[in-house]
């Protein structure tokens, strides 16, 4: 399972008026120096038993000494030291059965520069540009389904469950994190910060703060982040316990792409020239803002024996080994959204309108609630039980909020009133799982609605990884599959706002994929394949019609998203091959990806998706670790999807107005640092900057070129 990195809050209790009032603070103090940051920051974190004093002074020495506990020491030294222990190790769990997956604490140096940009560390995804605007991969196996789907554009920002890490400390460890790029006037701010603490062996809690600011190199797209995160984790031998408490408030500004693509693609044109800022834009009075609340609970008791046994570290000892464990799992989630809008663009951005006024805020809400209970027979408890057994029954509340309308005898928008509907189910699920074996281990698992609105729904997922002996070295082939029938989100059904209404009824989809990974760590290469069909396939397109001026000519398309199935096949290939070269201390790092989709007025994709890394990993004086070099993003030329500020998702293009974006290379020079504790970089974006097809999405240009920093502490005790 790939990490992820997560961040950390000293408070979970947020209200929303604090956080816009921090959210106007904070552009203005990030600016101030990193030690006014770090004050602010230890001071926040007042648990920690660290001043902010101590801070900047292991800052300023950068030592990789363990600290001493206590806040003095003698002159004379006359007492003894004691260090502290730095351990701290972290996993992930499984969303249902709660079963744990070490995984590596986030202190690589490796890409560092590039973790904060909004279009992925090796460039995979379609964005606005700005930092945490909306955004799509470009890999199809890579995207994200969500029933409350105004979450997927923003994965960059939401962690699910699954892989959200939980720690364990032998002392109280701590990690500050800052980008930054830009100026006053157009840059970005990423702060995040994460405490946590053990008490005892055997229990864990800590808190998660994460603030972005993004002003935007193009005017009206600014963006204000804010999540604040507690979690609690107890590891006995009769007793698991997991909980996380998370809450997000996301706002952007809207902007509607730039008036004129000739801004970028052809500047000479224009009677003079224009900075990013200054290049109109569609929409200047638009807002979408997002608050959700996540709750999630996963505890087992464990039923087993005692066994004696022994080793060289402990010796003689009673280990116990268990047998049975009953889970129970709790999830509860709230997302509301708030679309507003001072300005009426009907006939020169948007098609119609579906609700009244010439000004709009529409709210919708998803309030959902999920509980599991089950029983595990565990894997290992003796030499017989060579896989785990595991069954479970479930029951899942969804309860939809959205705006609706009386319309008038004329057809047009009428009285604004509210739509409300509850959805049910009762499912069984199972897992059948092996994880101890040292050639093959594999995961089989399924769920099944019995009962409720979408009765008849399934799923089914297989995993399995062999261990082949190859060069002299043990390659890893994974192999995985899944199958299911079931509806796309309600919200392909049903849909009402200011500008986008829809009512209609979907079929469920059927899904068939089929991927494999080879990994070969003597030769550095990995390989994977994958296959996929979609029969049922639910998308959103544009079918806005065209705007004309006085003598008839077409000066442009207004938007009209409406929601659409396929209720044919769609089958998607796709090969990734990672291959990376090291001649001394130069490497040379590359990710090349094939793809082809059946239908690409339906489901387009680039059908090649490069990443190249060319750099110097080199020490100097023994202690500093640097990195030195240039990397490169490139995609090949298609339709991409559009972007909806009145939807805050993406949608096929008008098919009367489709313009392909791609072909253009971004390049990016950096040098990046690992100092005992510290990891930072500096890095120019973009240095390649061009006329040309210099866009992310359609009618959204990359950033124009620019410095970037940012550095990473950790601090123990």
């Amino acid at each position: 399972m790939n990490p992820r990195r997560d961040e950390l809050v000293p408070s979970v209790a947020l209200q929303t008026s604090n956080m816009h009032h921090l959210s106007s603070l904070l552009p203005a103090f990030s600016r101030l120096t990193l030690r006014l940051a770090l004050l602010i920051a230890a001071l926040t974190f007042g648990h920690a038993r660290l001043s902010a004093q101590r801070i900047i002074g292991e800052l300023e020495s950068n030592t990789d000494q363990d600290m001493l506990q206590g806040d003095t020491i003698d002159a004379d030294e006359k007492k003894p030291k004691l260090f502290v222990p730095v351990d701290v190790r972290s996993w992930t769990i499984h969303p249902v059965f709660g079963t744990r997956t070490e995984v590596d604490v986030d202190t690589l140096r490796h890409n560092f520069q590039n973790l904060d940009h909004n279009e992925g560390p090796t460039g995979h995804y379609n964005t606005l540009s700005n930092a945490g605007s909306p955004r799509l991969s470009r890999l199809f196996f890579e995207r994200s389904t969500e029933e409350y789907i105004f979450l997927s554009p923003f994965d960059m920002f939401n962690t699910p469950i699954e892989t959200f890490r939980f720690y364990n400390t032998k002392s109280p460890y701590m990690n500050l994190t800052y980008h930054w790029a830009g100026d006053r006037e157009n840059g970005d701010d990423n702060f995040r910060a994460l405490f946590t603490n053990n008490i005892g062996s055997r229990f864990n809690f800590g808190g998660i703060f994460h603030y972005l600011y993004g002003k935007g190199y193009y005017d009206h797209q600014s963006t204000s982040f804010m999540n604040g995160t507690g979690f609690a984790s107890y590891t006995g031998d009769r007793y698991d316990l997991h909980f996380r408490y998370t809450h997000n408030f996301m706002k952007l500004s809207e902007n509607g792409g730039i008036s004129d693509d000739a801004y970028i693609t052809n500047p000479e044109s224009l009677d003079r020239s224009y900075r990013a800022h200054d290049i109109p834009t569609r929409l200047t009075k638009t807002w979408n803002r997002q608050e959700s609340d996540f709750i999630d609970l996963n505890h087992r008791y464990h039923i087993g024996f005692v066994r004696a046994d022994s080793d060289s570290i402990r010796g003689a000892h009673d280990r116990f080994v268990p047998v049975t464990s009953v889970f129970h799992r709790m999830q509860i989630r709230s997302t509301r959204r708030n679309f507003r809008s001072y300005e009426n663009p009907v006939g020169t951005f948007y098609a119609r309108q579906y609700m009244p006024g010439d000004s709009a805020q529409v709210r919708d809400r998803l309030f959902e609630m999920r509980n599991n209970v089950g029983l595990s027979l565990r894997e290992g408890f003796n030499k017989y039980a060579v896989a785990g057994l595991s069954a479970y029954i479930g029951f899942w509340h969804r309860s939809y909020d959205m705006p609706d309308s009386v319309a008038t005898a004329d057809g047009s928008a009428g009285t604004l009133t509210r739509t409300r509907f509850k959805l049910n189910n009762i499912l069984l699920g199972g897992e059948i799982i092996r994880t101890q074996g040292n050639w093959i281990n594999y995961t089989v698992n399924g769920e099944y609605v019995i009962g409720g609105d979408d009765a008849g729904e399934w799923s089914a997922d297989a995993t399995a990884e062999l261990n082949v002996p190859v060069l002299g070295d043990t390659a890893t082939l994974a192999l995985s599959a899944r199958l299911s029938h079931a509806c796309p989100s309600t919200y392909y059904d049903t849909y009402h706002s200011k500008y986008a209404w829809w009512d209609r009824e979907n079929s469920p989809e059927d899904i068939s994929q089929l991927s494999a990974t080879l990994t070969i760590p003597h030769t550095r290469t990995e390989l994977s394949v994958a296959l996929a069909n979609h029969k049922g396939y639910a998308y959103l397109s544009d079918e806005g019609t065209a705007i004309t001026n006085a003598a008839g000519a077409v000066t442009g398309y207004t938007h009209l998203i409406t929601s659409h199935q396929y209720d044919k096949n769609i089958q998607v290939i796709s090969a990734t091959l990672k291959q990376d070269f090291q001649l001394g201390p130069v490497h040379l790092n590359n990710e090349i990806t094939y793809q082809q989709s059946s239908q690409q007025d339906i489901l387009p994709l680039p059908k090649l998706n490069l990443y190249h890394n060319l750099y110097l990993d080199f020490r100097l004086a023994r202690v500093l670790s640097c990195q030195i070099g240039a990397d490169l993003t490139f995609f090949t030329k298609y339709h991409a999807e559009d972007y909806s500020p009145a939807t805050g998702l993406f949608h096929l293009q008008n098919a009367a107005n489709r313009m392909e974006i791609g072909g253009y290379p971004l390049i990016s020079a950096y040098a990046n640092f690992h100092l005992k504790r510290t990891r930072f970089y500096v890095a120019y974006y973009h240095i390649n900057q061009s006329e040309g097809r210099s866009f992310w999405a359609p009618h959204y240009p990359m950033n124009p070129k620019g410095l970037r920093f940012g550095i990473s502490w950790n601090f123990y005790n």
